[in-house]
């Protein structure tokens, strides 16, 4: 059921429409995120790519993909919980749309949910969805994971399976409003609470039943049923009193866990816990065929079980207190999602997952190995390290407003307006833009100075120490420029900076169906080749003619996105070859208006 060698998810792939179909609306939840992986994820979404290779390698791929998804995608994510990225795009201006800042309720709280829920619709107004329950960020970690995708039609019937997503979604909604009707994604929400009472999903293999659960304060994200016999728990973050919470149900108790979290705990608190740790050989053989990402374990699941009865908690709560609470009514404080799937089989019971995990007395092959104590001296918790998420909580707390007036030169001027909380000898709090070097102390008002428009950005890289603690996040702040934002004009014309890319940029717009690697391989490099000009006269002596007439009869909103590259460059003298600009008129009268 679990094996890792064969029951492998492509994350990828589950984010490509099915044959026929194309994406109508996604949503996405995550802890955490890399700008980098974001920028990966219209390769797939809109071009039926993989979420392998370089992001930064295909620009013109990746621009075209983030047009298409253009009121099309909003992913929500905890303020303050973008990484870092080791090198700069432009190409990261045009994610700021889609992302959706969240602020916990209090410091020691997090938005937590991992899950996609995509919409798609082919041409006759058929409507398939799709569900991606999830352990992991939104980040290119390498670390085990377990994840569930499930594909659901909207049925004429009403269910209960949505019950828990839709949940979910109301507490989304008021934050996907925007007063620019291209940003408001509220009719969005409105279809997913009409037609999700009536999606029925296809069980993965093996299931009979499923629900949908969500977790936030006073509420538990699981369903545990009647009677138990055995509790079986994969959590890489652990806390006692949650553990001794599920612990007061049946008879036999098996954690699975990182290694260092099962020694902070100590054997004395997880006695009646029969203990296992991922296996370093596994661990350490990946880590020598790929240095360039560090593993360890992510995934999470809370399965219980009573004779042949077993129930699957599958989503993104660890075993800690934060997320489950504990005994004495401690009550969880986070937003956690998780799927509750149930199956009288063998083969998802306790019994064989743990077979699946560890292996036999004979050959104990599994991915986790049974734990040995160490007797390590267990760290108090670091009074800096709470301090460090006090700071933080009260920094993404506030409201971030970044102004941008343009000077004489053409340069701008930005200022920050912020609240700036009051610090503590041991506190500081540094400022800069993504793309712009040097920090500024925290003020409740900063100002850079003759910025240019590609280095403007909703996007603040905050450095925040308390003590010997250090942290360097990214916090998506409110963004209003003077005059009205010209990036995405100016993003373009600097990467269609020729006729020659300009035509490759249409051929590729032109092609069905592409695959990402196909799209990569086309992209042109910085400079025209050699013989661009033959290629020139070969593009508009033949080929396009046939692909703007299929285009035109089959794909009018295509031709809705080659005039709108267009209108970006027209004022730019030359860009636009005068053969093309006369062919195009001809073509004007087909400009239709794209789907969503």
């Amino acid at each position: 059921m679990l094996n890792p060698s064969v029951d492998r998810l492509d994350y990828g792939e589950k984010l490509q429409a099915p044959e026929g179909f194309q994406l109508s609306y996604a949503v996405a939840t995550s802890y955490s995120l890399e700008l980098d992986t974001l920028l990966c994820l219209p390769l797939a979404l809109s071009l039926n790519g993989t979420l392998e290779g370089n992001p930064h390698g295909g620009k013109l791929a990746a621009l075209e993909g983030i047009r298409q998804l253009k009121g099309k995608l909003k992913v929500f994510f905890q303020q303050g919980n973008i990484k870092v990225p080791v090198a700069f795009t432009p190409l990261f201006t045009l994610l700021e749309p889609c992302l959706v800042p969240m602020v916990p309720s209090g410091v020691f709280s997090s938005f937590h949910p991992k899950i996609w829920l995509l919409r798609f619709i082919n041409d006759t107004r058929q409507v398939r969805y799709r569900l991606l329950v999830l352990s992991r960020n939104l980040t290119f970690d390498r670390s085990w994971d377990l994840a569930v995708a499930l594909e659901g039609e909207v049925t004429t019937e009403s269910s209960r399976e949505n019950d828990g997503l839709l949940e979910l979604l109301q507490e989304l909604a008021p934050f996907a409003r925007h007063k620019d009707k291209a940003l408001d994604f509220a009719p969005a929400f409105t279809l997913f609470k009409k037609e999700l009472p009536r999606v029925v999903w296809q069980k993965p293999n093996g299931f009979r039943e499923l629900k949908t659960l969500l977790g936030k304060a006073q509420q538990v994200p699981l369903d545990l049923g009647g009677s138990t016999n055995t509790v079986l728990v994969i959590s890489p973050f652990l806390h006692a009193e949650a553990l001794d919470m599920l612990k007061e149900r049946g008879e036999r108790h098996w954690l699975f866990s990182r290694a260092e979290e099962l020694e902070q705990l100590g054997a004395e608190k997880l006695a009646g816990w029969e203990c296992f740790a991922l296996n370093q050989r596994v661990v350490n053989g990946e880590d020598h065929l790929d240095n360039s990402k560090s593993q360890n374990l992510h995934a999470k699941l809370v399965l219980v079980q009573n004779g042949a009865t077993s129930h699957w908690h599958v989503g993104s709560a660890n075993a800690t207190k934060a997320a489950l609470g504990g005994l004495r009514q401690a009550q969880p404080r986070n937003t956690e999602f998780m799927l509750r799937l149930s199956s009288s089989g063998i083969a998802q019971s306790a019994d064989q997952l743990k077979l699946e995990l560890v292996g036999s007395e004979e050959n104990p092959s599994g991915v986790f190995a049974p734990h040995l104590f160490q007797n390590q001296e267990q760290q108090e918790q670091d009074s800096d390290e709470a301090g460090l998420r006090k700071l933080l909580h009260a920094l993404i707390t506030d409201d971030w407003n970044v102004r941008a007036r343009v000077n004489a030169d053409l340069t701008y001027r930005c200022e920050l307006l912020c609240s700036a909380p009051r610090l503590a000898n041991s506190e500081s709090v540094q400022v800069r833009f993504l793309d712009v070097p040097g920090y500024q102390d925290l003020d409740a008002t900063l100002v850079w100075d003759r910025l240019s428009l590609s280095q403007i950005s909703a996007f603040l890289v905050v450095k925040v120490q308390v003590g010997e603690k250090s942290i360097e996040r990214v916090i998506k702040a409110s963004l209003v420029i003077d005059g009205g934002d010209g990036r995405e004009q100016k993003i373009i014309s600097d990467l269609i900076d020729s006729p020659h890319k300009l035509l490759a940029y249409i051929q590729m717009l032109l092609q069905p169906d592409h695959e990402k690697a196909e799209w990569f391989a086309r992209d042109p490099g910085g400079s025209a080749p050699e013989g661009s000009d033959n290629l020139l006269s070969h593009f508009m002596g033949g080929p396009i003619y046939e692909s703007l007439l299929l285009c035109a009869a089959r794909q009018p909103e295509k031709l809705q996105r080659i005039e709108a590259v267009l209108s970006h460059l027209r004022s730019v003298e030359g860009r636009i070859p005068d053969d093309f600009n006369r062919l195009w008129d001809n073509y004007k009268a087909f400009l239709g208006t794209e789907k969503s």
